[in-house]
């Protein structure tokens, strides 16, 4: 058998020679043995040179090995050994026999081994023989010794798991917290896993078995967090485990179970405090966000993105992205939120931003500036409906009643605004005032309902002349103002002529006659020092002249 299957070519003889050299080098007493004494065969034993390296006993003074064994293996670990091999030979000598126990070194110091046994039909002796390994353990003891010590200071449960398949799972070591975390004694889990996986909740108990199973197939690390109900209390375990060696497809798992209770509880607290602040946020449509001025990066909450219709694809977090969708109107207001500063740290602002469908909304933000000087932290709330109402009553409180332009009180409250903006950005702005020529005989004549529609016609001739950020209001009976921001005298003048020729040019009817109406215009733009009450006086005056001079023509302040 050696020729044909070993070292074919060889002579038996020096094939046996070699092989037994081979099995004297293994680092582990190689040893064989009749199933029974009684068998007439004991010149079968065995056992290799390796029990003299590691045990001291030279092997020729070894002349019964069972006699040998029993009288060195330490007495206290003689009756669980036997106990092993007694339910190993129950179950028919099926597998592999492991045991670990205390045996006596020629020194007469114990030593804790391990050996392995399996049965061998040996067809040269024609009988059952019993062939196996004796390896010293004694460092791996120590270390388990040191682990267990460990195991009473770690806040978990240190275990080694044997995982067979779904209903062959064991624990050959865990630490004694199992006691104290499952209620279940160390001991109670050697032979098998069932009273722990008792304690698993019953939702827990299947995804826990499969993510075993799935980790054991691929041998990658395992991780799964599940509960365990303990005297009808709920505990969150964290598991985790790495897989060691696999000793005849048992596959051993090294690994710390830790209450993660306390934990869990704050996440799911956490998310709790979470869901309800997003429905808060859904329903009062408020988002979030969180700016740093010196990287440049916004950080919008899930809010900031629905109420402007961006993607949550959209990777494009930065402050220029979000002001880009500013009003261009509003676009300075937004800006001075990057100017706060320690002393000045807050800053409350309403204006427009532009959805990706192409409307624009009205948002209301709060932010303040943290004590770093560059992060900026910030609400963003929807207040397109409220600022809609807001603005019709502001309309309506703002607007003419006849004309449906601006009246004189919110006018003037925008020249104030517009005066604040040139003087800050050094850019011009002019005034106009128009005044009908004549209109007290226009009502003497034709009665008041047509001076009515002659000053509504007015009206609507100023506001189409004018652009749309301009300003323009019925500030007296028949007397109008327009603003005109970044716009300088010549310009305003040009604006000016143009509306009085469009006046002059309109025909209105009454009783079948033809009636043409003129204006007069007054033009002043914005000196340093000037306030609304100069500023306008000097258009006054400029109009005035106009008057004096014949009516129906525009006059210029910097010509009086």
């Amino acid at each position: 058998m050696i020729q044909n299957s070993l070292i074919a070519g060889t002579d038996p003889l020096d094939a046996i020679d070699e092989f037994q050299a081979i099995v004297d080098d293994i680092p582990s007493i190689v040893f064989r043995t009749p199933m029974s004494s009684d068998n007439g065969d004991a010149e079968s034993a065995f056992i290799s040179n390796d029990v003299e390296r590691s045990l001291g006993y030279p092997r020729a003074t070894i002349n019964n090995l069972e006699d040998w064994w029993y009288s060195n293996v330490h007495p206290d670990d003689i009756s669980i050994a036997n106990d092993q091999f007694s339910r190993w030979q129950q179950a028919d000598f099926k597998g592999l026999l492991r045991r670990q126990y205390r045996f006596k070194h020629k020194t007469e110091d114990y030593l804790w081994v391990e050996d392995l046994i399996r049965k061998h039909s040996s067809s040269t002796h024609h009988a059952d023989q019993f062939v196996g390994t004796i390896t010293v353990i004694e460092d791996l003891v120590k270390t388990r010794e040191q682990l267990r010590q460990l195991s009473y200071i770690l806040p978990g449960v240190l275990y080694q798991l044997r995982f067979v398949s779904r209903s062959d799972i064991s624990f050959p070591l865990i630490s004694a917290h199992s006691k104290k975390l499952f209620d279940i004694s160390p001991s109670e889990l050697t032979d098998s896993a069932e009273a722990f996986f008792n304690k698993v909740h019953p939702d827990d108990l299947e995804p826990l078995i499969e993510s075993l199973e799935d980790a054991s197939n691929k041998l990658t690390p395992w991780q799964f967090e599940f509960r365990v109900m303990v005297e009808r209390k709920v505990i969150w375990i964290s598991g985790r485990a790495v897989p060691d060696k696999q000793v005849e497809d048992n596959l051993i798992w090294n690994g710390l179970f830790i209450d993660n209770t306390d934990k869990k509880s704050l996440e799911l607290e956490l998310k709790r405090t979470n869901d309800e602040l997003k429905r808060a946020q859904q329903v009062g449509r408020v988002g979030h966000w969180q700016a740093n001025l010196k990287s440049r990066e916004l950080i919008r909450s899930t809010m900031v993105r629905e109420l402007l219709g961006l993607e949550k694809t959209d990777s494009n977090t930065s402050i220029e992205r979000f002001n880009s969708l500013v009003h261009p109107d509003d676009l300075e207001d937004v800006k001075s939120l990057e100017r706060l500063t320690p002393n000045n740290n807050k800053l409350q602002i309403q204006h427009r931003m532009q959805h990706t469908d192409g409307h624009y909304i009205w948002v209301e933000e709060f932010a303040e500036l943290q004590n770093d000087g560059y992060t900026l932290i910030g609400t963003f709330r929807d207040i397109t409906e409220q600022k809609t109402l807001e603005l019709e009553l502001l309309k309506k409180s703002s607007t003419d009643r006849m004309t449906g332009i601006y009246n004189r009180g919110y006018f003037t409250e925008q020249v104030d605004k517009e005066l604040s903006r040139a003087k800050r950005n050094g850019r011009p702005l002019s005034l106009i005032i128009l005044d009908i020529d004549h209109f007290k005989n226009c009502n003497d004549s034709y009665g008041h309902p047509f001076g009515d529609e002659v000053i509504i016609k007015i009206a609507s001739l100023l506001e189409n002349a004018i652009r749309s950020h301009d300003t323009a209001a019925r500030i007296g009976g028949e007397e109008f103002a327009a603003l005109l921001p970044e716009t300088n005298q010549t310009d305003a003048a040009a604006v000016a002529e143009k509306l009085r020729t469009t006046i002059s040019a309109h025909k209105f009817s009454k009783n079948g006659d033809d009636i043409f109406v003129t204006v007069t215009l007054g033009v002043a733009e914005v000196q340093p020092g000037d306030n609304w009450t100069k500023l306008f006086n000097r258009a006054d005056k400029a109009l005035y002249r106009g008057k004096q001079s014949g009516r129906d023509q525009v006059f210029l302040a910097s010509d009086l």
